[in-house]
């Protein structure tokens, strides 16, 4: 596509989109101008850079592709995201939440040092070296409230992690996006299985799912579930 004619998306805050509905493509306004994360298109229209979300890359291009209800996205946002890796999903992110911050929390030390690097001159990241599992552990790094917390980790117990940190850090308005890898939790069950008990934990630990979206197309074995408190906990009875 040499001249794409780069247009808002219309539901999600700061996400572009060129091209027809059924071929999609996304994009974020980079905040370094020339600076590649993850060898991503740069593309210029009218004289402002942009760069191509790749939905078989992150979790969360594929999900915003699949058209959720669900608006997460605000130039404020203070984020929390368990799984940044090397930093392909949590760069779109910055070029996005501009006057927010997110924290990224990767636990492997090859990732760390990449994400580290790949972000370096991105001040609304703050990487953290530190295990999801064990949220108490970088409390001490985090000093605002969590508006979104996004977590993308391969680990069996994926639920409870995430049930942990957001009870840890989440404000009571707060949204919890979560992507669930059935294989990573039990390759042998079916994935149908495994998702049903992830959500079965997510709900008697006081969550509300408010949506489940399939991104088998992206990402296989893959679901991502966009979760609440549940009423009764919000308000505190």
């Amino acid at each position: 596509m040499s001249n794409p004619n780069i247009r808002m998306h219309p539901k999600n805050f700061n996400v572009f989109m060129s091209g027809p509905p059924e071929n999609l493509k996304l994009y974020t306004k980079n905040l370094l101008p020339g600076n590649k994360v993850y060898s991503e298109n740069l593309i210029k229209f009218n004289d402002i850079e942009y760069r191509e979300w790749n939905p078989y890359r992150s979790k969360i291009a594929a999900l915003i592709l699949e058209k959720p209800n669900t608006n997460f996205l605000s130039n404020d946002l203070k984020c929390l995201y368990l799984g940044a890796s090397s930093g392909t999903t949590i760069s779109h992110l910055s070029d996005i939440v501009k006057d927010g911050i997110i924290y990224g929390i990767e636990f492997a030390e090859r990732s760390i040092r990449q994400l580290i690097q790949n972000t370096t001159n991105r001040n609304n990241i703050i990487p953290i070296f530190g295990d999801a599992r064990y949220p108490e552990n970088y409390a001490n790094k985090i000093f605002t409230d969590i508006d979104l917390l996004y977590q993308d980790v391969s680990q069996p117990n994926q639920a409870q992690i995430a049930v942990a940190n957001a009870n840890y850090y989440l404000n009571d308005a707060g949204k919890l996006i979560l992507a669930i890898k059935s294989q990573s939790i039990d390759s042998i069950v079916k994935s149908e299985e495994v998702y049903a008990q992830e959500k079965r934990i997510l709900e008697t630990s006081g969550y509300e799912i408010i949506e489940s979206i399939n991104i088998h197309k992206y990402a296989a074995n893959h679901i991502v579930l966009i979760v609440s408190r549940s009423r009764s906990v919000r308000i505190g009875s």
